[in-house]
């Protein structure tokens, strides 16, 4: 398990030249590269990932509502505000082509969906999941901790 913290997620190292995504999906990017190079090679075509944030893209959400004020909105933020994209750009950065799912909601709340969806995935459709939760202190910090669960790993 890899846990990284950040009290300015803008500053986290984009992986896809080119792309806006919001700065809570490049810092759950990070965790994931961390937590894989932890371990062998993974058949992307064998991942899923899930990922629980009930904070999800709301940078990307304010500076849309910002420039809307203004009269205009990027079409690329207005994409990267969906919560979905933090999940789109881990598979994009890394290729995995297994199911995908973006929890908005605490990790607290969410524990019985991922365990429920973990048991259906690793059984069904994927070899390997990668779990990844993302939350905001009261401090401001962001936290990321991010797992590659396994028919072989016991449920979180």
């Amino acid at each position: 398990m890899i846990r990284i913290e950040s009290a300015d997620p803008t500053k986290a190292p984009r992986r896809i030249s080119g792309v806006y995504a919001d700065p809570v999906a490049w810092l759950i990017t990070d965790a994931v590269a961390a937590v894989l190079n932890t371990r062998g090679a993974l058949d992307p075509t064998t991942v899923g990932v899930l990922v629980v944030s009930e904070h999800s893209t709301e940078h990307t959400q304010r500076l849309v509502a910002e420039t809307v004020a203004q009269g205009r909105i990027s079409p690329m933020r207005f994409a990267a505000a969906g919560p979905g994209s933090l999940v789109g750009v881990v598979c994009a950065a890394f290729g995995f082509q297994g199911p995908t799912l973006m929890l908005s909601m605490s990790a607290e709340h969410a524990t019985p969906v991922v365990d429920a969806l973990l048991s259906d995935w690793l059984h069904d459709s994927a070899e390997h999941v990668i779990v990844v939760t993302h939350d905001i202190a009261e401090d401001g910090r962001h936290s990321v901790t991010c797992s590659v669960v396994d028919g072989r790993s016991e449920p979180r």
